[in-house]
C-alpha cells in the first residue's frame, strides 16, 4: 500500500490561510510585508509635533528637510498632512487582511465592515494629501499631477469595488479592490525608486532644483546661517522679495539637508510615475491572469457536475 506523502510545510502554509494556489500567496505576502512594514515604521508619525516634525518641541524633523516648514503653519497644510498620516496608516493595516481568502470566508459580516473602514479612511486620506499638493515634496507639476492620478484610480477603483459588492458582483468587486489597494501600495515602490535614483543622481552630480528661501531659512535655522551658504537670498531678509527662490545644489552624499531635501523634490515626481506603471501593470497582469484561471476551473467544475447529473439520471 502507498503512503501518503507528507504535504510539503509551504503548501500548508498558504492553504491555512485560504490560498489555493502558492504563487497567489507569495504575492500577498510581498504585498503584507511591503505595505505592512512601511504602515509599522511610520506609525511613529503620528505624533506630528513630537517626532514627524520634531522641531516644533526642539527636536529633530523625520520628516523630508523642509517638509515642516508648510506643515506646522495653520491651516489646510497642517491639517492636511494629520488628516492624511490618521487615515492612511490605519487604512493600510486593514487592508491587508481584506485579501486573506480565509477570513473573508470564516466572517464576511466582519469583511464588509473592515473594507468599508478601510476604503473610507483611504479615501480621507487622499483628500488628505489633495490638500497639501501644492507645496509637498517641492509642488512640482511632475508630483502634483503623479499624486492627482495615483488619488483618482483610488477613487475610481473604491467606487467600482463598492457598488460592485452591493450587485453581489463578487469577481468584479475583487478586480476593483486589488486594482485600488495594489496601486495605492505603489508609495512603497517609489521609495525604493527615490533612494536608488537619488543615489545615482548625486554620484553624477551637477543636479540643481530651486527651492524658496523661506524654506531653506526654516531648515538652517537662522539668518546668519542661510546667508553663509546662500547669500542669494539677501533679497528675502531685506523683504525686496520676500517669495525669493534659488537653486540648490541637489545631493544626498554629503549629508546636507538643504541638498537632501533638494533632491528627494527633484526626484520625488519621477518615481511616483515609474512605481504607478509598474504597479498598474502588475496587478492588470495578475488579474488576467487569475481571471482566466477562475475562468477554466469554473468550466471544468460545471463539466463535471454535468457528467455527475447525467450518471444520477442514468
Amino acid at each position: 500500500m502507498a503512503l501518503n506523502k507528507p504535504m510539503p510545510y509551504s503548501t500548508r502554509l498558504y492553504r491555512a490561510v485560504g490560498f489555493t494556489k502558492g504563487y497567489n500567496f507569495y504575492l500577498w505576502l510581498l504585498l503584507s510585508l511591503g505595505l505592512g512594514g512601511f504602515v509599522l515604521m511610520r506609525l511613529k508619525y503620528l505624533d506630528l509635533y513630537g517626532t514627524f516634525c520634531g522641531s516644533a518641541s526642539g527636536g529633530r524633523d523625520l520628516a523630508v528637510p523642509g517638509e515642516c516648514f508648510y506643515h506646522l503653519q495653520p491651516g489646510r497644510y497642517q491639517i492636511g498632512i494629520m488628516v492624511h498620516l490618521a487615515c492612511i496608516l490605519p487604512a493600510s493595516a486593514l487592508a491587508l487582511s481584506q485579501f486573506v481568502p480565509a477570513f473573508r470566508r470564516r466572517a464576511l459580516w466582519l469583511h464588509r465592515i473592515n473594507g468599508y473602514i478601510a476604503t473610507v479612511l483611504c479615501v480621507a486620506a487622499t483628500i488628505g494629501v489633495l490638500a497639501i499638493l501644492r507645496r509637498t515634496m517641492g509642488g512640482g507639476i511632475d508630483t502634483q499631477s503623479m499624486t492627482g492620478l495615483l488619488a483618482i484610480i483610488v477613487f475610481y477603483s473604491s467606487y467600482k469595488g463598492i457598488v460592485s459588492a452591493r450587485r453581489h458582483q463578487i469577481e468584479q468587486h475583487r478586480a476593483w479592490m486589488l486594482r485600488a489597494w495594489v496601486n495605492a501600495g505603489a508609495i512603497v515602490t517609489m521609495r525604493v525608486i527615490l533612494i536608488t535614483s537619488s543615489m545615482i543622481l548625486s554620484f553624477v552630480g551637477d543636479y540643481y532644483y530651486v527651492e524658496p528661501c523661506a524654506k531653506i531659512n526654516f531648515i538652517l535655522q537662522g539668518e546668519n546661517a542661510t546667508l553663509a551658504r546662500y547669500p542669494e537670498c539677501a533679497p528675502f531678509f531685506s523683504g525686496e522679495d520676500p517669495n525669493r527662490h534659488i537653486a540648490v545644489k541637489a545631493d544626498v552624499i554629503r549629508r546636507d539637508k538643504v541638498a537632501i531635501g533638494a533632491m528627494i523634490n527633484m526626484v520625488f515626481g519621477m518615481s511616483g510615475w515609474l512605481a504607478i506603471a509598474i504597479h498598474a501593470f502588475g496587478v492588470e497582469l495578475y488579474l488576467h491572469l487569475t481571471s482566466t484561471e477562475r475562468r477554466t476551473a469554473k468550466s471544468v467544475k460545471l463539466q463535471q457536475n454535468g457528467v455527475d447529473n447525467a450518471l444520477k439520471a442514468d
